[in-house]
């Protein structure tokens, strides 16, 4: 039996995205695993007879994610695979490719290109409703000659050293500048080769959904600053028409179908708890939103793991029933509504559902259980059935940590407890703890499989988490931490670990380390600041500043001045109250900071703040900048970086709680 180590998230195979045939016979989905070699993640087609769960792979170019069912046999899927196109994508212009392959054999035949990048393709008989990426600083090329396109590129790549902003949000997270950027809506057909764009100019398209000839989708159209609740629009194929079926700046939408015959909607005004506020379901009648039933739970998995790629979707429906992933307390769900709103609970199962699919009345999903990996599902109402075992193998090899679990009560208000001993853990011997803070806020831990948690506890450490208050999993009230960062939290956070000193003995209070990314690295940077009882600290993509943060953020002009409560020009006291960097003057800790470059999700302002404020005061700090990666490092960042992070993580703990 091998201990898990760090690069062993490189042998992890992630099928994702299982979508089913027309006729319900066959699956596909692909499989990503990461590729150290060339510094990237490979991804291939698989497809897979039902009900028997025989898988195969379809395709082999390690670049296929992105597909569609065309018929019962036909895949369509897009992929750079033409010379042409592909020397002019590195020329500077913008073209994705389709392919054709049928799932009995055969290569891949090229079907058509169209001159943009697109985000997601869904089929309606021989059209395909297209999302394409749209710069309105670029110059457009459709049309243009040889020679005229030559001369645009050329003009365009000179202005490559400037950005200019006149938009809020200017840039986003994994996205880069957004400036002036817009996923357009477009109709191609097959037929004729036609591509239309069917939305307004300056109007982003943030999901759409194709149904009986009809698209439903949300936009959200703007010039200055985006709103946070588009509109929800319907346009028919045949008749080339669009009707506003609510206007934009009145909910957030985050889902849309036709249900017997009705537009039905999960949506939220978000008017009691902000932006994170979970949706209630509605329908459409007489022009007007009506409330069919309120729903005080997520429609989406809030559970943390470093394991999984979700490139499908997380919410789909039949002709009888809304199918969704929802997050209870430390574990995601399966649930239904029907067009009555009747609620059912289909699938309650300890683990984390990622990707959503029904056929039949059948559920496809992948998801991760029993300290395993991510696999497929299904469910035919009566039984879950595991469809695939691409990572059982290598688990069988593994010295795989086990979660603990406990619950106890701090202050009137019952809390989750998880600990994971150290790999060939002695209960005559001391060992050193982790504290790990999550996310979010509104995320949540539960008792499946994390890399990172894994490395630490086979390298000897106590890894120890919990959902304070702000987690999601437990409603609205519990996920509100609005105006009070630092407070409740933090004290939850204190007394699960005295909690857990407690019930573990075999941990050493006096070499306890704590750890966390965006909310967990601000957590990690309050409690350098706030408490003298870690011997080290890791902090990771965090927050510092909010006064800052605010007006550099993607997302700071709504979520950071909602969550603060407060604002930089009649309220800077509330905002510097809750921000670590008032509290860096009696920090202690030696702290370690981690940090992308392109992360605009916390922005690396704060995490230099931070850290010139320990180095200031004598603190003993180190950070780690990478550069090119995102908000999503620990999770999706390029599988060397990702070793490099894990090994600075690994250097620091190891010269603070264990010399």
């Amino acid at each position: 039996m091998k201990n898990i180590d760090i690069r062993d998230f490189m042998n992890y195979h992630y099928p994702t995205g299982m979508v089913t045939s027309p006729d319900g016979t066959h699956g596909a989905f692909a499989v990503v695993h990461a590729n150290g070699t060339d510094n990237c993640y490979d991804s291939c087609l698989w497809v897979m007879e039902l009900p028997s769960g025989q898988c195969r792979k379809l395709t082999n170019g390690n670049r296929e994610r992105a597909f569609l069912w065309l018929d019962e046999e036909t895949i369509l899927f897009s992929s750079n695979r033409e010379k042409e196109y592909a020397d002019r994508i590195k020329n500077g212009e913008d073209w994705t490719c389709f392919y054709t392959i049928n799932i009995y054999g055969g290569e891949a035949q090229f079907a058509f290109a169209v001159p943009f990048t697109v985000t997601k393709t869904k089929a309606a008989g021989h059209r395909l409703v297209m999302s394409l990426k749209y710069d309105y600083s670029k110059p457009d090329l459709a049309g243009m000659g040889e020679e005229a396109r030559k001369k645009a590129l050329k003009e365009w790549k000179e202005e490559k050293d400037y950005e200019v902003f006149d938009e809020l949000p200017f840039w986003a997270n994994g996205q880069g500048v957004v400036n002036k950027k817009r996923n357009r809506l477009a109709v191609y057909d097959r037929n004729n080769g036609d591509l239309k764009i069917i939305t307004q100019d300056y109007e982003t398209v943030e999901d759409f959904w194709v149904e009986d000839g009809q698209v439903l989708f949300t936009g959200n159209r703007y010039m200055d600053i985006k709103s946070r609740m588009p509109g929800l629009y319907q346009y028919s194929l045949l008749e080339e028409t669009r009707k506003t079926l609510l206007e934009q700046d009145t909910m957030r939408i985050d889902y849309a179908c036709v249900l017997k015959g009705k537009v039905m909607i999960l949506a939220s005004d978000m008017k009691t708890y902000g932006l994170n506020e979970n949706p209630n379901l509605y329908v459409m009648e007489n022009g007007a939103m009506k409330e069919v039933v309120k729903y005080d739970a997520s429609v989406h998995n809030s559970i943390c793991s470093d394991c999984k790629f979700a490139d499908g979707a997380g919410i789909v429906h039949d002709e009888d029933r809304i199918y969704f992933i929802s997050t209870l307390r430390k574990q995601s769900v399966i649930r239904s509504f029907d067009e009555n709103g009747t609620l059912e609970t289909l699938v309650d199962r300890q683990g984390s559902v990622h990707t959503l699919d029904v056929n039949h009345g059948i559920l496809y999903y992948s998801a991760i259980r029993d300290m395993g990996l991510t696999e497929l599902y299904c469910y035919d109402g009566t039984e879950e059935r595991k469809l695939t075992s691409f990572n059982d193998e290598l688990l069988r090899e593994r010295a795989v940590c086990p979660v603990e679990e406990f619950t106890f009560t701090y202050k009137d208000v019952e809390l989750d407890g998880y600990v994971m001993k150290p790999a060939g853990f002695d209960p005559e011997k001391k060992y050193p703890g982790i504290l790990t803070v999550h996310g979010g806020p509104r995320a949540t831990f539960g008792p499946v499989f994390f890399h990172e948690s894994q490395v630490f506890a086979n390298a000897g450490y106590f890894v120890f988490f919990t959902n304070p208050v702000g987690s999601d999993g437990r409603g609205n009230a519990f996920a509100d931490l609005a105006g009070r960062y630092g407070t409740v939290d933090f004290e939850n956070c204190l007394a699960f670990t005295d909690e857990v000193l407690k019930r573990y003995p075999q941990m050493d209070e006096k070499r306890l380390g704590i750890m966390g990314g965006s909310y967990g690295g601000f957590m990690a940077n309050w409690a350098v600041g706030n408490t003298d009882r870690f011997a080290a600290a890791v902090s990771q993509r965090s927050i510092s500043n909010w006064i800052s943060l605010s007006m550099t953020a993607d997302i700071g002009y709504s979520f950071d001045l909602q969550e603060t409560a407060g604002d930089p020009w009649t309220n800077p006291e509330r905002m510097w109250i809750c921000s670590p960097l008032k509290y860096a003057n009696k920090a202690k800790t030696p702290t370690l900071f981690i940090q992308s470059d392109e992360d605009y999700r916390c922005y690396m302002g704060d995490a230099l703040q931070m850290f010139s404020a320990l180095k200031y005061f004598g603190v003993e700090a180190r950070m780690c900048l990478f550069h090119g990666e995102n908000h999503e490092l620990s999770r999706s960042g390029k599988p060397r970086h990702r070793v490099r992070r894990m090994e600075e993580m690994m250097n620091w703990f190891e010269k603070y709680l264990k010399a």
